[in-house]
């Protein structure tokens, strides 16, 4: 993050003082959230709380013939209290940049150095093409972290584009690098993505610490139903034999007309890879498979709901998250959410969607609470 920050303080001196056309917008938000655990492990707290305040600004540095400077710099302070404190997984106290970026842009083309979100694909509640993304997809507004690299995009027509990236870690001279490109054919939506995955210390990132050559796809169109299909493979090359990992998912939508508008999304998501790839599965299966189910429709113009479901095929367990949000005023809103998990098969303790142990929090625990989000 230090060197991509050197990289725009340089741009900022190169820029001819005469020539800015800074602009600015302030933006806000504060968020304040408590869950309650219907079951903590044992001497721990039955709370999670959570008080967010992200301030930062966006606009334009610099604007002539075209040639266009952008950026965005946004913090959080954040203060957490309860279980999740209790058990280590974070911070108390904690200060950070959620975004912090400045794009050149010029005609069709767009380079962005920063801390910044680097997200593509076609599914929704699965992303095998998730290379960097961190979301709670049942979470209130789900956003991801953001990463901090380097990401250039260029666009041949106006249906098309071809993007890369390189996304450094924090130590040594290792980068996750990548490549792709989509585009509309008719009436579909397709793209095919190329990434080097080093191993690296960026540990909030899925399998950080493995080597790996990484492409996929994903194919995405509308016939009286949305459909889509999203795939990677995965080639790991620090193991012996270069052993494979395959996910794809299948998804489709539609809105009944019942009420204000019934939307229902199904996705099915399947893993499968050879027995010399890195397995960090807690059962150690090989095989995996997933369906996820989500709901959600308006209800007047102040209160929406929504509800996601999961269901492992494999163990047999399941998560179900319903969330209410109501619209108090023109920016503030009121989110009602639960968390409720389980086993078919009775056993609670290994469960990839619902897990319960005596010595420490899982974050599948059954729960309830409240948030209050405020823009400004």
């Amino acid at each position: 993050m230090k060197s991509l920050f050197y990289l725009s303080g340089l741009l900022l001196v190169l820029i001819p003082t005469h020539l800015w056309a800074f602009d600015w917008r302030y933006e806000g938000r504060f968020r304040a959230s408590s869950q309650v655990l219907f079951d903590p492990p044992p001497g721990f707290s039955h709370f999670d709380n959570e008080v967010e305040l992200r301030n930062g600004l966006v606009g334009t540095l610099f604007e002539k013939d075209g040639h266009i400077f952008n950026y965005e710099v946004v913090g959080d302070l954040i203060y957490t209290g309860g279980i999740r404190e209790e058990n280590g997984l974070v911070e108390e106290y904690d200060a950070r940049f959620f975004r912090a970026w400045i794009r050149y842009e010029k005609d069709d083309f767009k380079i962005r150095g920063g801390r910044q979100q680097i997200l593509f694909g076609a599914s929704t509640l699965f992303r095998p093409l998730g290379f960097f993304d961190t979301r709670v997809i049942s979470g209130i507004i789900p956003l991801t972290r953001g990463v901090d690299g380097v990401r250039s995009t260029y666009f041949p027509s106006s249906t098309s584009l071809v993007q890369g990236w390189a996304v450094p870690g924090q130590r040594g001279n290792h980068a996750i690098v990548g490549l792709r490109g989509e585009g509309n054919y008719g009436p579909i939506e397709a793209g095919a993505v190329f990434q080097y995955h080093p191993a690296t210390d960026l540990n909030f990132l899925a399998d950080f610490n493995l080597e790996m050559i990484q492409m996929g796809y994903h194919l995405k169109g509308e016939k009286i139903i949305g459909y889509w299909n999203e795939s990677r493979l995965d080639i790991q090359q620090d193991q012996p034999g270069d052993p494979l990992r395959f996910d794809t998912v299948l998804g489709a939508d539609y809105t009944f007309d019942i009420g204000q508008g019934l939307h229902v999304l199904v996705e099915y998501f399947l893993r499968t890879q050879e027995k010399e790839f890195t397995n960090l599965d807690l059962k150690q299966d090989r095989t995996l498979q997933v369906m996820g189910l989500q709901l959600d429709q308006p209800v007047g113009i102040d209160v929406v709901w929504r509800l996601f479901f999961f269901f492992d095929l494999s163990d047999q367990s399941f998560q179900i998250a319903p969330q209410i949000e109501y619209n108090i005023s023109d920016q503030v809103y009121l989110y009602a959410v639960a968390r409720i998990g389980g086993s078919i098969s009775g056993d609670n303790s290994t469960g990839r969607l619902f897990r319960e142990s005596p010595f420490f929090y899982t974050g599948t625990e059954s729960s309830a609470g409240l948030a209050l989000i405020a823009y400004f």
